[in-house]
């Protein structure tokens, strides 16, 4: 098959055997198992750890380094998946650049783990992980995948695993130094979605704050009601009536 990259700032043509055994398959395909996983840890971590963050900070912890600390978990379990998805790569796929494929992977991971925070608060868990796979797949399985387009469609440019894409490819079928253009556009897929991931995390923990700021007034009131009566029912005194 032919294959359009760009190695060392030119377009170059390569043709290339996508067969399993030429070891080329199996190094574009992993992107789509790295990041099926990498949502998944997004939404299960967030979705499990939600009501213990939320007392948390109902107790006094800042939303700050509550979020720092679960994103660092989530991007721990995003690079656990990635090693080991790997290392089996490794066994079966011949690999141009390893630094660069292995920094790509690095990439897609951590912003699709991102994405999983995302999804979590916004889907739950039952279509979140339904989520999870489908996203992936139409990412890397039909827009960027090159046996089914010699260069990825317009459309495809708009998908957050463009970038990280087109500089695994080259890593895999040449020797020449990243793209800038992938290169930051892959950065700023991360960015926008750790921004974002961000802003629905302290959200929550801004609302699971107020429900309770409000159900404490409510409490609070009705305590206040109930003690005003049994005073006036101990000093004999009615509803509307002025005290001896």
């Amino acid at each position: 098959m032919r294959l359009t990259l760009t190695e060392n700032g030119r377009q170059v043509t390569k043709v290339v055997s996508l067969a399993f055994g030429a070891g080329v398959h199996p190094a574009l395909m992993a992107p789509t198992a790295i990041t099926g996983l990498a949502v998944l840890a997004g939404i299960f971590i967030i979705l499990d750890s939600r009501t213990a963050d939320q007392r948390l900070v109902l107790a006094g912890e800042r939303p700050g380094p509550l979020l720092a600390s679960r994103l660092g978990l989530i991007a721990l379990a995003a690079l656990l998946a990635t090693g080991v998805s790997l290392a089996v790569t490794a066994a079966v796929a011949s690999i141009g650049q390893w630094g660069s494929f292995i920094a790509a992977n690095v990439l897609l991971a951590v912003t699709y783990a991102m994405i999983g925070v995302i999804l979590a608060p916004l889907f739950g868990r039952v279509a979140g992980v339904l989520l999870a796979f489908l996203i992936p797949f139409l990412d890397f399985g039909i827009a960027q995948d090159p046996m089914l387009h010699s260069t990825p469609p317009t459309w495809a440019h708009l998908l957050p695993g463009y970038g990280g894409y087109r500089i695994l490819t080259n890593a895999v079928l040449t020797h020449g130094a990243p793209q800038a253009g992938p290169l930051l556009i892959a950065f700023a897929w991360l960015a926008a979605t750790t921004v974002i991931a961000s802003l629905l995390f302290r959200r929550n923990m801004r609302t699971a704050r107020g429900l309770a700021s409000g159900t404490a007034g409510r409490t609070g009131r009705r305590s206040g009601r109930s003690a005003s009566a049994r005073s006036a029912l101990i000093l004999g005194v009615g509803p509307g009536e002025d005290r001896p």
